[in-house]
């Protein structure tokens, strides 16, 4: 049998969710647990492909998601597109090379896609000393303890990712309890757009007599001391270089074990929302070498717009340009099916997690975020007036636009700027997107269906962080917080996502990346705590499973290509079959599952890694089964 090089299957482990009980007739879910549902009755051939098939999986639960969310019995493949899905074994597309596999009842769905990511830092993080799980204050006060005691003299500690949201105490700590740990060692408590110092730090950066940095703030008290608290003003610490960066083959494995990881949980496409040449590069070479594991759509970020529109526009060219005989970086659309280049994003505010969104109602005077101001209302981290220009340039130039936005304010700020590139020129087929949407508003939903604005959201935050905002902004703000189902009765399209970034592991990084923790997030809207929040905005099931497949490659005008399982689209498969014969089996394949627990007297984050978990409710069941990863060239 001769070697197809162009094939690249994608079959790998998943979950499956079945729903526990049966639908009542008339209703436009169906039940995938009994059968039930729409079956393919015939064969459905590809005109993009001929011939005998490579592969075909038979006697299986094909799960479709295509309009009707039909199901069938057999999927046949050539090459690497789907040749034709249909009923019993497809004895049509048989030929004497065609690899036959049974697989026994499994059920087979599209490969998922994370909107959300950021692989390729997250796979450097795994090359550092990781911090352990910390879930408070007194414990990273003895974590810097620890590394007080094992570096040299003076040493920089730094904790990466630690929410307040996420502590026992809720809160972020003080200078003073940072002193306590660390008297003589500068200590930083990284948290993204905000930070606290202590002491050493204050004193080692200088930032005494430290300015703001532009969008920035150096929290002062009322006698002009720095209290610790930093506001998008990490610039102005002296943070040492690494000692031991990593090697560009240490980057290159790590970033392909990481894929392979996300493979395991069924990820076969991601969005990587913060790519700069040497990521994209490395994206490029390992799909070359194929050793590319996920299709990677690439978002360009600019950390910093410039001071006017002329400077935003220089900086665009800049993000744009690459070598001589290399594809550029941008616009949208540059690259293949392996590596695109995506949309244009920007941070306009702040984080919701860190107490930076910026929203229509002041924060609220309290100890979780440090807010001592009275209309304190979060942050803006660009000029709405010049990133308005800059984007009227870049939707000119072809580019899709999304911005970090988690505010209601800033919300506003965004679609304004959309409203009135509209007015210019027509965007409303350029799938214009909002990155988190965390908070809606009435006049916010009618401005997104009068310009087709779609969204990439992320339901863990709502699993770990819901009940500290509740608790913060009150329930009558938290009324629109991830209102996942109105997005979509709205006649809107959004995207599940996880926004991983640091350590690996799928339940215990930051953010947990597991699909199947975030679609059971979707369908049950619990936290951590086990308390339900705005129930009528679950997802169903159908919708949940398109919420982390073909929604997200609409998000990336990429819904004709792939993300269900139909003839002529890319043959990426994902299956909880453990047996198939002749896969190469991934590193650290474990069985997994979404077990979240409640504890009597507090609730804790679980530890999931490594685990068989089973979690029955009235109203759903979600099985998880983690398989063998495959990238294979059939011979």
């Amino acid at each position: 049998m001769k070697h197809c090089n162009s094939l690249h299957v994608l079959a790998i482990g998943c979950a499956l969710l079945t729903p526990y009980h049966s639908f009542a007739r008339g209703s436009s879910e169906p039940n995938l647990a009994s059968g039930k549902a729409r079956v393919y009755d015939y064969t459905v051939p590809s005109a993009a492909a001929s011939g005998p098939a490579d592969l075909i999986l038979y006697n299986a639960n094909v799960v479709t998601v295509d309009a009707k969310f039909s199901t069938a019995k057999a999927i046949a493949i050539k090459d690497d597109k789907i040749l034709a899905v249909g009923n019993w074994q497809l004895e049509k597309y048989q030929g004497p090379d065609t690899k036959m596999i049974d697989a026994k009842g499994s059920t087979i769905l599209p490969g998922l896609y994370d909107s959300h990511v950021h692989s390729y830092k997250a796979a450097i993080s795994s090359l550092e000393d990781l911090q352990p799980a910390l879930d408070s204050i007194a414990a990273a006060q003895d974590y810097i303890r620890q590394q007080v005691a094992a570096k040299p003299a003076k040493s920089w500690i730094v904790l990466q990712r630690l929410y307040p949201t996420r502590l026992k105490e809720g809160r972020f700590p003080t200078k003073a309890e940072l002193d306590d740990a660390a008297p003589d060692n500068p200590v930083y408590w990284n948290c993204g757009p905000v930070g606290i110092v202590n002491s050493k730090a204050i004193e080692v950066s200088k930032l005494m007599t430290a300015g703001n940095p532009p969008y920035g703030e150096i929290v002062r008290d009322g006698k002009h001391q720095p209290t610790g608290l930093l506001r998008n003003a990490d610039s102005a610490l002296k943070l040492p270089a690494p000692a031991h960066p990593p090697t560009n083959k240490e980057i290159r494995d790590a970033v392909i074990h990481l894929h392979q990881l996300y493979n395991q949980q069924g990820i076969t496409s991601i969005g990587e929302r913060r790519t700069y040449p040497e990521s994209i590069d490395l994206f490029r070479d390992l799909e070359k070498t194929g050793e590319l594991s996920v299709r990677v759509n690439c978002t360009r970020l600019m950390d910093d717009i410039g001071s006017s529109v002329d400077e935003a526009i220089t900086n665009l060219d800049a993000i744009t340009n690459s070598g001589r005989g290399k594809l550029p970086y941008g616009p949208t659309g540059v690259g293949d099916d392996w590596v695109r280049i995506g949309p244009l994003k920007v941070f306009l505010d702040g984080g919701i997690l860190v107490g930076t969104a910026y929203m229509r109602h002041p924060w609220g005077i309290g100890p979780t975020y440090q807010i001592t101001e009275p209309a304190y209302r979060g942050q803006l981290n660009c000029d709405p007036v010049i990133l308005g220009g800059l984007y009227e340039e870049a939707a000119r130039r072809g580019w899709q636009l999304t911005a970090h936005c988690t505010g209601d304010a800033a919300l506003d700020d965004l679609l304004n700027i959309y409203q009135r590139i509209q007015f210019k020129q027509d965007i409303r087929e350029r799938r214009f997107l909002v990155t988190h949407a965390n908070f809606q508003t009435d006049q916010g939903w009618e401005k997104c269906q009068k310009l087709n604005v779609a969204a990439d959201v992320q339901p863990i935050w709502l699993y770990e962080d819901a009940d500290s905002l509740t608790k913060t902004l009150g329930e009558k703000r938290m009324t629109n917080f991830l209102s996942l189902k109105t997005w979509l009765e709205k006649g809107l399209v959004i995207g599940g996502g996880s926004d991983h970034m640091v350590g690996t592991d799928s339940f215990e990084a930051t953010n947990p990346w597991n699909p199947w923790l975030g679609m059971w997030i979707a369908l049950t809207r619990k936290t951590v705590h086990d308390q339900e929040i705005l129930p009528r905005e679950k997802l169903t099931r159908e919708q949940a499973i398109r919420f982390y497949t073909i929604n997200n490659c609409y998000l990336n005008f990429e819904e004709k290509k792939k993300g269900s399982l139909e003839p002529g689209k890319l043959a990426d498969v994902s299956t909880e079959h453990a047996g198939r014969p002749g896969a190469r089996r991934a590193p650290q394949n474990a069985w997994f599952c979404a077990e979240l627990s409640r504890r009597r007297g507090g609730t804790t984050r679980t530890t999931f890694r490594n685990r068989v978990c089973r979690r029955l409710s009235r109203e759903q069941t979600v099985l998880s089964r983690s398989v063998a990863f495959s990238r294979q060239r059939l011979p």
